[in-house]
C-alpha cells in the first residue's frame, strides 16, 4: 500500500522524523515545556559482554495530525533481533507543528559488540532510526 492509499484508509498522513537522539538523561522542564537532552552519544564502552545500560531516547516528528499510535524498537543491527521496545500513543492537533517523544529505557542489553538501532514506527509504518555502536575496552 502506498503512501496516498494509507492516508486514504486511516484520514491520516504519515508523519515525518525530524531527529532522534539518544542520551543519559532527557528532562522535561515543567514550566517551559523545553527537553533539554543531557549526555547526547553514539558509542557505549563496556568492561565485558553482555552488559546494561539506561538510556533515554528523543524523537521529533512533524506532519502528524490526529491520534496515532507509536513503537520504539530497540534491535541489535547485527542479527535484527529485536532486543526491547516501548509503545505509546500521541496526539497532534496540527498537522504544522512538532510532536516531541521523550522515552526513558531501563537498562538494555548490549549483548555483544556492533551496532544497536532504535527505530521509530507509527501506525505501523517505519519513520526511521538513530543508533549506538558498542565496543568493548581494552
Amino acid at each position: 500500500m502506498d503512501e496516498q492509499q494509507e492516508e486514504a484508509k486511516t484520514g491520516q498522513g504519515k508523519p515525518v522524523l525530524i531527529a532522534a537522539l539518544v542520551c543519559d538523561v532527557a528532562v522535561k522542564d515543567p514550566t517551559s515545556g523545553k527537553i533539554s537532552l543531557i549526555g547526547i552519544f553514539d558509542r557505549v564502552h563496556v568492561n565485558k559482554f553482555p552488559a546494561k545500560r539506561p538510556v533515554s531516547l528523543y524523537a521529533k516528528l512533524t506532519e502528524a495530525e490526529g491520534e496515532y499510535e507509536f513503537q520504539a524498537r530497540y534491535v541489535y543491527a547485527g542479527t535484527g533481533e529485536k532486543l526491547a521496545e516501548a509503545k505509546g500513543k500521541f496526539n497532534s492537533k496540527d498537522k504544522l507543528g512538532t510532536v516531541e517523544l521523550n522515552l526513558q529505557f531501563p537498562p538494555l542489553p548490549i549483548t555483544a559488540a556492533g551496532r544497536y538501532d532504535f527505530q521509530i514506527w507509527v501506525n505501523g509504518a517505519f519513520l526511521g532510526q538513530t543508533f549506538i555502536d558498542a565496543a568493548e575496552m581494552g
